[in-house]
């Protein structure tokens, strides 16, 4: 079982390169934190409704709420199973020493990339409005 980070910013490329990882290690479980709030959300479960009272106003969700999701997530069997990939966690110290409470860790990938590339994949960024797919019109168009 492996349990790997991607940690960079927006725009570096994590979700990207977590489906070049899953081709190698196909039953690994791609986590990206951004899942893990729309799921919440969606399924209203208390945890997401405490987050959408942050979201509504404006505010960043507090770093509790979202370690309470991120920690639910990596105790459910298919994780426990098969590993992971992180994408978007941690991105605060105080997330970053919670989940040295919550897991062990594998592989830490770090992804550089400049500036200007992240500002243009952001930029480019879109999703399908029937299926939720994301797409880039620089990088990855439908």
């Amino acid at each position: 079982m492996k349990k790997i980070i991607l940690f960079g910013p927006p725009g570096a490329g994590k979700g990207t390169f977590s489906a070049q990882i899953k081709k190698v290690l196909s039953n690994i479980i791609h986590i990206s934190t951004g899942d893990i709030f729309r799921e919440n959300l969606k399924n209203e479960t208390p945890l997401g409704i405490k987050a959408k009272t942050y979201m509504d106003k404006g505010e960043l969700v507090p770093d509790d709420v979202t370690i309470d999701m991120v920690q639910e997530r990596l105790h459910r069997e298919d994780v426990k199973q098969n590993g992971f990939i992180l994408d978007g966690f941690p991105r605060t110290l105080s997330q970053a020493n919670a989940l040295m409470n919550i897991t062990d860790i594998d592989l830490l990938l770090l992804l550089e990339v400049p500036r200007d590339i992240i500002l243009k994949r952001i930029l480019g960024r879109y999703s399908c409005k029937k299926c939720n797919a994301l797409y880039n019109i620089y990088t990855l168009p439908p």
